[in-house]
């Protein structure tokens, strides 16, 4: 027959790792009984059953006293790192959000029929939009942030300490949480982003939605771009993980932004980039030379982002 010890036990180490599991089931049973004994002895409990639960009362949640053996957080994000959460929370939505927004007015503007249907469908959509990129934002950033306080202990305690401050001996540029959590999300973005635009594309051509990019782009390139971004992702982390961008990551990191580049400039070029349907909406809506202004307009912010990228990235590491 278990009795609530057993029971309180077998729930406390469920919640832990095996090579846990037999040391905090002895200690965890050796104190249920010593508080008893302490209670029975001091008369202030009537039975021993009595004793049992009030023990077991104040030893209170056994999810709770597991997470206290293995040191896991009970909490998704804890006040260390709560503070520097909101302020890029606040920071990426006030500034991604607005660019989706305003990207998907203009381009609703030209493809949808505004004499007919007014202007009321472009600027709903585009407030779907921003609110989408919001929500999307809010959650990646929540959910880096919820990984870096269980892989960080010591991070997510109450209060700071000067013990905490990082050491910059050689003086090369250290990465910040913040940093990394920004590079991380914006990847993720971008990454969804190529998803989002065939599956819910806000364009429309004879009330049918349509692609942004062609959808042919499926068969290796957008795949490769994917996994571009995927493989940059990582170099961030693992930039973040050794605390500091060294030459070799900065180089590394400028070949995929290279690599990136060159892969969009070329599909730019060979006008293999852009859906046809999209194109077409885009004239039918009176913008006529939609394919040329795009074309150039991507293709020069493209290489200047990239060039400015690396020119930036060069100078900070030689000022450091």
């Amino acid at each position: 027959m278990t009795t609530l010890t057993d029971r309180y036990v077998a729930a406390t180490v469920r919640e832990l790792a095996e090579d846990q599991r037999d040391d905090v089931d002895r200690e965890l049973r050796g104190t249920i009984e010593d508080m008893v004994e302490a209670r029975l002895g001091e008369g202030s409990a009537g039975s021993r059953e009595d004793a049992e639960r009030e023990v077991l009362v104040e030893l209170g949640d056994p999810i709770r006293l597991a997470a206290g053996y293995s040191g896991r957080p009970l909490h998704l994000i804890g006040p260390a790192l709560y503070p520097e959460w909101r302020r890029l929370v606040t920071l990426l939505v006030t500034i991604v959000s607005p660019i989706a927004a305003v990207g998907t007015l203009v381009v609703r503007l030209f493809t949808d029929d505004v004499a007919r249907d007014g202007v009321g469908p472009a600027f709903g959509g585009a407030a779907v939009a921003g609110l989408t990129t919001a929500l999307h934002v809010l959650f990646w950033t929540t959910l880096v942030y919820a990984i870096l306080e269980r892989t960080q202990p010591g991070r997510g305690v109450l209060g700071w300490t000067p013990d905490q401050l990082p050491e910059s001996p050689d003086g090369r540029r250290w990465v910040s949480r913040g940093e990394t959590v920004m590079a991380l999300v914006a990847l993720v973005v971008l990454a969804l982003a190529l998803v989002w635009q065939q599956v819910s594309s806000p364009v429309r051509l004879d009330g049918e939605a349509v692609p942004v990019l062609d959808p042919a782009l499926w068969s290796g390139w957008i795949p490769l771009l994917l996994a571009l971004l995927a493989a940059h992702a990582v170099l961030v982390v693992v930039a973040y993980r050794a605390r500091r961008w060294t030459w070799p990551t900065v180089a590394l990191g400028a070949v995929l932004d290279v690599a990136v580049a060159g892969v969009l400039v070329w599909l730019l070029q060979t006008e293999r980039f852009f859906d046809p349907g999209f194109v077409a909406a885009l004239v039918g809506g009176g913008w006529e030379t939609a394919a040329r202004d795009l074309r150039l307009a991507l293709v020069l912010g493209v290489v200047v982002v990239t060039a400015w990228d690396q020119v930036e990235t060069v100078r900070r590491m030689r000022a450091r």
